[in-house]
C-alpha cells in the first residue's frame, strides 16, 4: 500500500466546543496528513443519530445517516479516536455510533464491515492526572470486540489545560510524542 492510499478516519468522543480531545484529534489528523494519509474527520456532535433501538431498526431498517456513516467507515483503513472520560468510561455518543454501525443493512452486508480488519490509534486528553486511562481501556475492549486492532500505547495527555498553547498547538515534547504515535499507526497501515 502506498502512502497516498492510507485512509484514516478521525472521531472525537467530545461534543464540547473547546474540547481538548477534539483539539488533540485535529493535531493528530494534521500529522497523519503530513505523513501522506488521506484523512476524513466526522464530528459526531453534528451527525444526528437516534439512540440505537432494535424496534426502530426492525420497523424502518438502518436510518439513512447510519448507512452513510457505514460507507465512510468501510472505506478507510484505520481510525484515530480521541475520547474524554465520563465516569470511568468512554462517552455514550461513541457507543451509540458503534452500536448502529455494528448492524447489517441486509443479509448480504458482511458482519461488522465497518470495523473488521481496521486498526486504531486511541487518545485521551484530561485536565487532571488520569489521562483518561479508564476510558481508553474500556474503548479498547469495545473495539477489540468489533474486530479492530488497537495499537498498544495509546496517547494519554494529562493536565491538558497547561499543555495547549493559545493557538491550540501542543508544547513541543507532547507534540513529538503525538507525531510518534501517528507514525506508528501509519507504519502499521502500510504493512496491511
Amino acid at each position: 500500500m502506498s502512502e497516498s492510499q492510507v485512509r484514516i478516519l478521525g472521531l472525537s468522543g467530545s461534543t464540547r466546543k473547546e474540547s481538548f480531545n477534539s483539539k488533540l484529534l485535529g493535531l493528530a489528523l494534521s500529522s497523519a496528513e503530513r505523513q501522506g494519509a488521506d484523512v476524513t474527520h466526522i464530528d459526531l456532535g453534528q451527525t444526528p443519530l437516534p439512540f440505537y433501538d432494535g424496534d426502530l431498526e426492525a420497523d424502518r431498517g438502518l436510518p439513512e445517516n447510519v448507512q452513510g456513516l457505514k460507507k465512510i467507515f468501510e472505506n478507510v483503513d484505520g481510525f484515530i479516536i480521541a475520547t474524554p472520560e465520563y465516569n470511568g468510561f468512554f462517552p455514550g455518543i461513541l457507543k451509540n455510533c458503534f452500536d448502529w454501525l455494528s448492524r447489517r443493512k441486509d443479509s448480504h452486508d458482511p458482519m461488522l464491515s465497518s470495523f473488521d480488519g481496521k486498526t486504531a490509534l486511541l487518545m485521551s486528553a484530561t485536565v487532571g492526572g488520569s489521562g483518561g486511562v479508564r476510558s481508553l481501556t474500556s474503548l479498547t475492549t469495545q473495539l477489540h470486540y468489533l474486530g479492530v486492532t488497537v495499537l498498544p500505547r495509546p496517547f494519554s495527555l494529562t493536565h491538558a489545560g497547561k499543555l495547549f498553547s493559545e493557538s491550540d498547538s501542543l508544547l513541543s515534547d507532547s507534540l513529538a510524542l503525538l507525531d510518534d504515535r501517528v507514525s506508528a499507526l501509519m507504519a502499521n497501515l502500510k504493512k496491511s
